[in-house]
């Protein structure tokens, strides 16, 4: 939870239980849903009094930081169910969301103010997500799709720096991130763009065929159709390529609103 750090929590199940909690927050999680998350290798023969055991040891860890209050009023048992009684906005990865999706809504009219709410939103990560969770479907589909948003939104926010900085301050950071994510195509299509922009044709085509060969011997694919369309732009020296305007408002991908326009 917001700028809480539960440093007594230990175990892979203890952290297990507490994300499901935090990721439904304010929501039933019910026991099946335990049983299948804490216990994936395997339910033990009482499912239902570990899984009591496991949230009297997570209530006394909440009692020593929170406070017996807290526990009392927000850590619900039901028949079938727990619920972690809490706003969501008091949890980072639901507050992340809400962050996001404003920026999103203010990029075409206030990109400033956008670009500042990204910022706050990616501030709130302090390593990858869910670690040291070891769940079942649910934790892990989570980890996944708050790893998409993160890398969304720091797409999202350096289409914005460019948008206001213009193009030689983005050039380092993508390429750094693609180095960490190389199949993440949107940041090898704005990395070509910003090279392209700045003079550096040869080093956007060089980018271009670093990816397409990493594809090809991977995964026997080529690039999507926007990076290809991207490239047959950057080779024709398109000047509708790459306006910075262009990386805040088009809605269709980057190198497709281009060759279009």
């Amino acid at each position: 939870m917001n700028g809480t750090g539960l440093t007594a929590l230990r175990g892979a199940r203890q952290c297990t239980l507490l994300a499901l909690l935090l990721l439904k927050a304010g929501e039933p999680v019910t026991k099946e849903q335990f049983f299948e998350e804490l216990w994936e290798e395997g339910i033990p023969s009482q499912p239902g009094n570990a899984l009591q055991a496991q949230v009297a040891r997570l209530r006394k860890v909440l009692r020593a930081e929170l406070g017996d209050e807290f526990v009392c009023r927000r850590l619900i048992t039901r028949p079938s169910s727990y619920v972690l009684d809490v706003d969501p906005l008091e949890v980072d990865v639901h507050l992340f969301g809400s962050l996001t999706k404003q920026a999103r809504a203010s990029m075409r009219n206030d990109p400033a103010g956008a670009r500042e709410l990204f910022d706050r939103a990616l501030s709130l990560w302090h390593g990858a997500p869910l670690e040291g969770v070891t769940g079942g479907p649910i934790c892990q589909s989570a980890a996944a799709q708050f790893e998409e948003n993160r890398l969304s939104a720091v797409e999202a926010r350096i289409q914005l720096d460019i948008a206001i900085d213009g193009y030689a301050q983005a050039v380092s950071e993508l390429k750094m991130l693609a180095y960490l994510a190389p199949w993440r195509e949107r940041l090898f299509e704005l990395l070509m763009v910003c090279l392209y922009r700045l003079g550096r044709q040869a080093e956007a085509i060089q980018t271009y065929n670093q990816l397409r060969s990493r594809l090809v011997e991977e995964f026997g694919m080529e690039p999507s159709p926007s990076v290809k369309s991207c490239m047959m732009a950057i080779l024709n020296q398109d000047p509708a390529l790459g306006g910075a305007e262009r990386l805040v408002v088009a809605r269709t991908p980057l190198a497709g609103s281009a060759v279009a326009s």
